[in-house]
């Protein structure tokens, strides 16, 4: 089309105004359709940084993530994403409940951003997120009641009686490591979080709960006095297994994972990030910290 014929082709559409009205409808719906592609193509970081919140997944296990009575979400995973938040200039985040099974399926499929939930590294699960560093070294520990009546003192002893029960998280660490001890499917029961678990042993559902020793000792500094016993699990027999709590994200957030990573890189071990552990019932031996995990 020449100079002429287009100029000529503008004034017959200035003749006619719906012509140019609905050229114009289109001229905004194309632009408007290549905006809204950019923005998809846009990753988790970049939104963020262009003012999106992030949105934060998290499981009830105290004192990895818990909420307070005002409803603040608090523990060591929130606290110590909040200082990886700041450190990258900003902290809008909304906090979005679940149960520890479901929250890979939550990140996933795109309804969370990131999941902060003391969840502990695993290969299969690396398969599915990226991690960030650890940010603890954690070993488990077993709940029964109190004067532990059955002498529970590891998942071998637990396995070569079959009318034992067993509570765990479901999808927890805890629940693969009862599997791989064989423990029979009937010995092994699984509740959403720790309070139903507990709850369980308390009631004799259960004999004996498997989580966290950081996690078993906060429930029972907080429960009445000669309800439950914690007994740190013989090494001799399970393995000595440490659970390594990290932050995870979509696959795809490379860029979010790294910017995380870094701050917490100047974070970890600090007399600030100790002090703050502490408050959370952790000790030093429990933030030796592990080698970063890449992918």
């Amino acid at each position: 089309m020449t100079f002429y014929s287009a100029g000529m082709h503008l004034i017959k559409l200035l003749r006619r105004p719906y012509l140019l009205a609905a050229t114009l409808v289109g001229l905004v719906s194309v632009s408007l359709a290549i905006f809204v592609l950019d923005m998809n193509h846009e990753d988790t970081l970049a939104r963020y940084q262009r003012g999106q919140a992030l949105r934060v997944g998290y499981a009830i296990e105290e004192p990895f993530a818990m909420v307070e009575v005002d409803g603040r979400v608090t523990g060591e995973a929130p606290e110590v994403l909040r200082h990886a938040l700041r450190s990258l200039g900003r902290e809008n985040v909304v906090w979005l409940q679940a149960d520890l099974a479901s929250l890979i399926h939550e990140l996933e499929s795109g309804r969370i951003d990131i999941i902060a939930a003391g969840m502990f590294v695993t290969p299969a699960r690396a398969q599915r997120v990226l991690f960030t560093r650890p940010t603890a070294t954690i070993q488990p520990g077993l709940l029964v009641r109190y004067g532990n009546p059955l002498h529970l003192r590891s998942l071998s002893h637990i396995a070569a009686q079959p009318t034992v029960k067993l509570a765990v998280i479901d999808g927890s660490v805890e629940q693969q490591l009862a599997h791989k001890a064989a423990l029979s499917e009937a010995q092994i029961q699984a509740f959403p979080d720790a309070a139903a678990a507990a709850g369980a042993v308390r009631t004799g559902l259960a004999d004996v709960f498997m989580l966290s020793f950081v996690s078993l000792h906060f429930l029972v500094t907080r429960a009445e006095a000669g309800i439950f016993e914690l007994v740190a699990p013989d090494t001799t027999r399970d393995g000595n297994f440490a659970g390594l709590p990290a932050f995870a994200m979509r696959l795809e957030d490379k860029r979010l994972r790294d910017a995380i990573d870094n701050a917490l890189a100047d974070f970890l071990g600090s007399p600030a990030h100790l002090e703050l552990m502490r408050r959370f019932g952790l000790l030093d031996d429990n933030i030796a910290l592990a080698p970063g995990i890449s992918g």
